[in-house]
């Protein structure tokens, strides 16, 4: 169980290149008291190092994921994050999202509004969603979270689960296939 004084966790945990917007992430977390955790791998984690160095004060942990134990990382966060630069959002939705649902917790999307990532997140009301790059309105709803109760966030992180079950699982899926194929 958490200790109350602990800090809220925001993880991305994913593939940190250049379409996954990290360098905005740490510039976001710059003065807020949270600790953010980049777990994953990719062609632009050193550089998002680098960055992240430059802000001492910022309580920042990169972390690399073994293979299987997603769901044990992904276990360490009260909040995940899914940034996607501005364009890249409308070709598809990261696999990384449902993987977000399905680990029950709530999601902070940045992303076009319209986009279907963060209208998955909105219809299933488990998180917020952002534009990618307003770093004082990211900031502002990085502030609210901060301030919410532990139980509110379950709750959340439960709808997202819930959708998850409805609308990303294979199961589901294929039943609704053989429905469409049968009709």
């Amino acid at each position: 169980m958490k200790n109350v004084n602990e800090k809220k966790v925001f993880m991305y945990l994913g593939n940190i290149g250049p379409v996954a917007g990290i360098p905005f992430l740490i510039e976001s977390f710059s003065n807020l008291d949270a600790k953010l955790i980049i777990a994953g791998s990719g062609s632009h984690k050193d550089h998002c190092i680098e960055i992240a160095n430059k802000y001492q004060h910022l309580d920042i942990e990169f972390l690399d994921v073994p293979a299987g134990k997603v769901a044990e990382v992904q276990s360490m966060a009260d909040v995940m994050l899914l940034p996607i630069v501005n364009g890249a959002a409308s070709t598809s939705i990261p696999s990384k999202l449902p993987a977000y649902m399905f680990s029950k917790k709530p999601i902070l999307v940045m992303a076009e509004v319209d986009s279907d990532s963060s209208l998955s997140v909105i219809n299933a009301q488990c998180g917020w969603v952002e534009e990618y790059g307003n770093t004082n309105k990211l900031k502002n709803t990085i502030d609210s979270i901060l301030k919410m109760e532990d139980v509110k966030l379950k709750k959340m992180g439960l709808a997202g689960f819930n959708y998850a079950l409805e609308n990303f699982s294979k199961s589901n899926n294929l039943n609704k296939l053989k429905m469409e194929v049968l009709n």
